[in-house]
């Protein structure tokens, strides 16, 4: 599965309300009315996807139902970068033991997809969908540094919400079938 990057644009935030402007407020309300349904299913799928990464995390470390509980204590407090990390290193210390499983790469790769899920679906739970611009531009998300703050816009109509849909649900099914398949490389 190729990681294909949003299309997004960086800008001074200064700049940016020079050179944006804001949605009247008939066009926000029928803007956001068109994309909200689809926003649902960015956070059902990837709500799902976290899910199948704890299963995964508690597949690996047990099989005894008792200790599988203990395990979902530490799960639920942890954050889902945290679990993708946890899940990761797992999976790398199993292959790092058993060196004749040949998914390394293949590991590599599902880390890159599960962060990127994280950045999509950051983008639009964390959006300032009331301050949306013409051309259909959110910002995304804020940064300061020393050098002044910075908003990150990102064009989101409904073919790009429904790619994003689309790509967290892949990968969804992705770690799914990556994880019965390292269990059936790991236990032959």
């Amino acid at each position: 599965m190729a990681l294909k990057i949003m299309n997004e644009i960086v800008c001074d935030r200064l700049k940016a309300s020079e050179n944006f402007e804001f949605l009247e407020e008939g066009e926000l309300r029928e803007y956001l009315e068109e994309v909200s349904s689809h926003i649902g299913w960015i956070i059902i799928f990837f709500n799902s996807l976290e899910n199948i990464v704890s299963f995964a995390i508690a597949d690996l470390m047990t099989h005894d139902p008792y200790q599988d509980d203990r395990i979902q204590v530490f799960l639920a407090e942890m954050q889902y970068s945290q679990k993708c990390r946890t899940l990761i290193n797992l999976y790398g210390q199993a292959l790092e033991c058993c060196s004749g499983v040949p998914l390394r790469e293949e590991l590599i790769e599902n880390e890159k997809l599960l962060f990127e899920c994280a950045k999509r679906r950051n983008g639009y739970a964390h959006a300032d969908w009331i301050g949306s611009k013409e051309n259909k531009l959110v910002s995304v998300k804020t940064k300061a540094s020393k050098k002044g703050i910075f908003e990150t816009y990102k064009k989101v109509d409904i073919e790009t919400v429904k790619n994003d849909i689309d790509f967290i649900y892949k990968v969804r099914d992705k770690i799914e079938n990556f994880h019965e398949l390292f269990k059936e490389q790991l236990y032959k």
